[in-house]
């Protein structure tokens, strides 16, 4: 496989698949980023994942403290892809 000779790819999942999760209510720009976390996970790209990650972060709090997806939502998004949340 390719991936071994590329510091910058895995073959290892890069969020948990495990958690079930209907993100179809969340808004666009949130749906976004997760897909293209999705395609780097698919691509084993970890690196972009891993600079990705901090807008999903950064994204997903600023909706929750403004009330447009729930502590629920916020806490299961960055558990679900990577992050710890505070």
């Amino acid at each position: 496989m390719e991936q071994k000779n590329d510091p910058f790819k895995t073959d290892k999942p890069l969020y948990d698949y495990n958690i079930k999760y209907d993100y179809s209510h969340l808004p666009d720009s949130l749906k976004e980023i997760i897909f293209e976390l999705e395609k780097f996970d698919k691509d084993g790209d970890w690196f972009s994942y891993d600079m990705k990650f901090p807008e999903l972060d950064i994204s997903a709090k600023s909706y929750w403290r403004n009330g447009r997806i729930t502590e629920y939502d916020y806490k299961t998004i960055l558990k679900k892809y990577g992050g710890i949340y505070d």
